[in-house]
């Protein structure tokens, strides 16, 4: 389930959908009957959703110009917001969002309360987050009422929370009234050099965000504890200090509730696959700390890319020797190491569910399989469960994803090339075919017809001819669009092959 299908009702979510559609339309005019057809939408119904969109955004951006034309077109060039802007719009209606929000930020919140205040029934409250219940409960979260809020495992309740306010503000504005901006400055300085997102801009809004959560829940007397499953990190290491908070004015923790609170943001900075610079300092520390006692972690890591060079990656396993690889697995099995079961993550809420090509679903499978194979030995066995090994190979995969040459294993697209004879004009072509590496190509014949996935060619009379032929038309004078779109097009055709 995607993020936004938690958070709206159906009519919301598709006057979401359409925005996102038109958005990256980037036309001056489209039909609007080409939109609905594309989307599987009702005609009159999408331009009503058309035109409350229309109506929103001239409430948001007082010189807004309408997207709407005549002859039932649109302009989408004429969006006078962004996508977040937009997305943050609709969830300040949203139920599940504003009870979030509301419980997050009130000293003393109640179901009541937030009825009251939003002109709401306890029915409707519970109906209306039922989906973020259920998304919750297999994290072994759930929602209180008498004192409005959320329980369970503390560290899951803030990643959980930190998950759902990022991606329904996204930065656009600062939702945390009960909490000076500056406070969340603070802390992100405090912590920096262990966040490699710190340096970066977006990745600094996201700690301002997560540590607004901290503060948050701290205010409410919401403590974690500290796991045993940190010492061989950070115990007797002086890189993880443990003193950071004793200054800190803001609550009165004692020492105790000071060490399980720092421990806990370092925890934060070791379960997401951070690193994409090999010389980064947080990488480097990692590396080292990780290295220095024995541990599960470091061991999985090591006995998985071991596999991975021996299965996938022949003749050039020396791709899997880089830095940021050991690091962001190392990241990923910390994580599951310590909580010992799913726990919330942006991917996870956001639902991609992209088919992968064949190979790297071979290699998800493998890696799957290679786990559930370990998963007995004593140093894996509290760890690696029939709950977390398909969260992990997912993982796991998508880390070595980038180096792994699917289009070595694939089954390449088959392209008949229809132009006029002349190498001139065909040269520049085969080029671009033979740089995509997933391609082969010949000049058309009619007799391999059912051979070919795509015919590229420069005149309609072949389609006119053979109909059932998938074509490409290619304009000799075509510029980088062109390019662009046959490219998006075989990637299309090269995926479909290789599910």
């Amino acid at each position: 389930m995607h993020f936004e299908e938690l958070f709206m009702d159906s009519s919301t979510l598709i006057k979401y959908k359409l925005f996102k559609k038109i958005m990256y339309l980037a036309s001056p005019s489209y039909p609007i009957a080409q939109i609905a057809s594309e989307m599987n939408l009702n005609y009159q119904q999408t331009v009503i959703d058309l035109t409350e969109i229309d109506q929103e955004l001239a409430q948001l951006e007082p010189e807004h110009q309408s997207i709407l034309l005549r002859a039932g077109k649109i302009n989408s060039q004429n969006l006078s917001c962004t996508l977040d802007d937009y997305r943050y719009h609709l969830l300040q209606s949203s139920v599940p969002f504003q009870f979030i929000l509301y419980f997050l930020n009130e000293d003393q919140p109640s179901i009541d309360d937030f009825c009251i205040r939003y002109n709401s029934s306890r029915s409707t409250v519970s109906r209306k987050i039922e989906s973020l219940k259920t998304y919750l409960k297999q994290f072994k979260l759930r929602f209180t009422y008498t004192e409005a809020g959320m329980a369970g495992d503390e560290r899951l309740i803030r990643l959980a929370l930190f998950n759902i306010t990022w991606l329904g503000v996204k930065g656009v504005t600062w939702p945390f009234p009960a909490m000076d901006e500056a406070i969340a400055e603070d802390l992100v300085d405090r912590f920096a050099i262990h966040f490699p997102l710190a340096r970066t801009y977006i990745g600094r809004h996201e700690l301002k965000f997560l540590t607004a959560i901290f503060y948050l829940r701290l205010k409410k007397q919401n403590y974690v504890r500290y796991d045993k499953a940190y010492n061989f990190l950070m115990k007797d290491n002086s890189y993880y200090d443990m003193t950071k908070l004793d200054n800190w004015e803001y609550f009165d923790l004692n020492p105790r509730q000071k060490r399980q609170e720092v421990s806990f943001i370092y925890f934060l900075s070791h379960i997401v696959p951070f690193y994409t610079i090999d010389d980064d300092p947080a990488l480097l520390h990692t590396l080292n700390d990780f290295a220095q006692h024995p541990n599960p972690v470091y061991l999985l890591a090591q006995d998985y890319l071991a596999w991975a060079k021996e299965h996938f990656f022949q003749g050039y396993e020396e791709v899997l020797s880089q830095p940021t690889i050991l690091g962001n697995l190392l990241n990923v099995g910390f994580g599951y190491y310590t909580i010992k079961n799913p726990f919330p993550s942006i991917p996870h809420i956001l639902g991609r569910e992209q088919a992968p090509v064949r190979s790297l679903r071979e290699l998800q499978e493998g890696s799957q399989d290679f786990l559930t194979e370990i998963s007995g030995r004593e140093d894996y066995r509290s760890f690696l469960t029939p709950e977390t090994i398909p969260l992990i190979a997912k993982s796991f995969t998508e880390i070595l994803e980038p180096f792994f040459d699917w289009k070595k294993f694939a089954t390449k697209v088959n392209v008949g090339i229809a132009l006029e004879h002349n190498y001139l004009l065909i040269t520049n072509l085969q080029r671009f075919l033979a740089e995509t590496r997933f391609a082969t190509w010949e000049t058309f014949n009619s007799a391999h017809l059912k051979d070919y996935d795509l015919v590229i060619t420069s005149s309609l009379i072949l389609s006119r001819q053979f109909p059932e032929v998938n074509v490409f038309f290619w304009d000799h004078t075509g510029s980088e669009p062109q390019s662009i779109a046959l490219l998006q097009r075989l990637a299309t055709l090269v995926r479909e092959k290789n599910r």
